[in-house]
């Protein structure tokens, strides 16, 4: 999996994303194509650097003050990669693709001198040797000629042509066979340093977005997450994007706390409107977040680090091979099952399964799902409304209604049987008092 393909997950990846302050395309680039790490000491290290550039690049940071100038130079990064594998392949480079190395190590140079020496994570390499190659006169203009003084012979073609000979069509040609073997030249003294180069080419999309992720950390106050073995802790955890819906209509949002181990799945019951679906889109957002290395929408976290994150919510009808909503749903899970017998270590969120189908099979389902991975090593959160008797896991629910609004906190539920809110959220939305009373009066005649 890359970090492209869950762009456009319902957890709003890609709100994230949007927010990034990149100043380069080719970060934006490498930063989709990245492959999702899943090494708890890969993950490690990721956040090891962005420590380290939080707290020098921090409002209180001790290069804070050369922020503004560092992504100037940054917005100037070329995706050069294609005229290094010409170089590789012992091209000779054309002026364009001279010019693309010639920019790359003024960059480099000028990002050196004000970050090596300050940084642990990232240690640039000098590429100045192929600056004063490219740059024989210092200017550090960006633009590239064939200057004069690559060779004797050109320097006096040049002034016989400014002098208006007769011979001009003639000096021109000889001036530009000249020229071509001063590119050959050029290319393969340059080719020499090709692997150095493309080292400095990655070494500043990271710090790019490093940066950004930075920013990122003060902008939607997030966290860095500690990496856990085994379970997931959150405090104060939220979703950026439903959090600013929230706020937009003038209303606050509520944070929640969850934790849940690989010992034993979690269920999350409550009525509709409860929040149980925004809990599992912050969970896989976060759980995203943190595979990639990005701060975290909470106060507090610890994470574990996965293979896979099978994430299930919503309508997954597949109109193209025309499956139902139902058998959609389905299809997925018994991927997560697949998963699960391979020896895969995942996270699973699944949304109120087989809630499209008649209650009976529907709570038959979910409980056979929950009795079938209670002894499998997975990190899985199931939400449901369903009555799960006779399945011993750990049962949270939405506390609910409380003196007249909503109560999104999480809470532990001791019992089997999920709270009866869907009259009283009914009833706080002002809906018809007959049809109420008679839903009551159909409850009671049930349970006497």
């Amino acid at each position: 999996m890359r970090l492209k393909s869950i762009l456009d997950s319902p957890c709003g990846f890609r709100y994230i994303f949007e927010k990034l302050q990149l100043q380069s395309s080719l970060s934006r680039h490498l930063l989709m194509d990245t492959p999702m790490p899943h090494k708890p000491s890969d993950i490690a290290g990721i956040y090891e650097e962005l420590r380290e550039f939080k707290i020098l690049f921090a409002k209180d940071g001790d290069l804070r003050s050369i922020l503004a100038s560092l992504q100037i130079k940054l917005s100037n990064l070329r995706d050069i990669r294609n005229t290094l594998t010409r170089l590789s392949a012992a091209a000779t480079l054309d002026d364009i693709e001279l010019f693309e190395i010639k920019n790359l190590a003024i960059i480099n140079e000028d990002v050196r001198k004000l970050l090596n020496g300050k940084l642990l994570s990232i240690d640039f390499d000098s590429l100045e040797d192929v600056l004063n190659l490219l740059d024989p006169e210092g200017l550090k203009i960006s633009s590239f000629y064939i200057y004069d003084s690559y060779d004797d012979e050109l320097a006096v073609l040049r002034k016989k042509m400014k002098s208006g000979s007769k011979y001009q069509d003639e000096l021109y040609y000889e001036a530009s066979i000249i020229e071509d073997r001063v590119r050959g030249w050029l290319s393969r003294k340059i080719e020499k340093d090709v692997h150095l180069i493309s080292s400095s080419l990655e070494k500043l999309a990271r710090t790019d977005i490093l940066l950004s992720k930075v920013l990122l950390l003060e902008e939607l106050d997030f966290t860095i997450p500690l990496v856990s073995t085994g379970a997931n802790r959150y405090n104060g955890m939220f979703n950026p994007y439903i959090k600013e819906m929230v706020e937009k209509e003038k209303r606050e949002f509520q944070k929640v706390s969850v934790e849940f181990e690989t010992s034993s799945p979690l269920l999350i019951t409550g009525a509709n409107m409860g929040g149980k679906t925004v809990v599992l889109k912050s969970l896989a957002l976060c759980q995203y977040l943190f595979q990639f290395g990005f701060g975290v929408p909470a106060a507090g976290a610890e994470i574990s680090p996965v293979e896979e994150v099978h994430f299930c919510i919503g309508d997954q009808q597949n109109i193209e091979s025309g499956l139902s909503s139902f058998a959609a749903e389905i299809t997925r899970i018994d991927a997560v099952l697949k998963s699960v017998y391979a020896g895969k270590k995942i996270l699973a969120l699944i949304d109120e399964p087989a809630r499209t189908t008649n209650p009976l099979e529907g709570t038959a389902l979910v409980t056979a799902l929950i009795r079938i991975l209670l002894d499998k090593k997975l990190l899985m959160v199931v939400t449901t409304h369903y009555n799960i008797e006779n399945v011993e896991c750990r049962r949270i629910r939405v506390k609910g209604l409380e003196n007249g609004k909503m109560n999104y906190s999480l809470i532990e539920e001791t019992g089997t049987k999920p709270p009866r809110e869907a009259l009283r959220i009914a009833a706080s939305l002002g809906v018809d008092n007959r049809w109420l009373k008679e839903a009551e009066n159909l409850l009671k005649e049930k349970t006497e």
